[in-house]
């Protein structure tokens, strides 16, 4: 018999915590939406996307 377990972890931050993790949530939907546009651009453009290397080096720049 194969038993499972999992964990539920309910997190209370604090105001400044709270301020934080949007921020982080706010850069990764940023990150995201941006390295899709730009694949979606150079494959419109050229017929091939830039791989995971290439978009972090390019939003490193930005």
């Amino acid at each position: 018999m194969l038993i499972k377990r999992a964990y539920k972890t309910e997190l209370e931050p604090n105001n400044v915590q709270r301020t934080a993790l949007l921020k982080h949530a706010g850069a990764a939907r940023f990150a995201y939406n941006w390295g899709l546009a730009r694949k979606r651009e150079e494959y419109q453009k050229t017929g091939k996307s830039p791989n995971a290397i290439e978009l972090h080096r390019q939003l490193n720049r930005l």
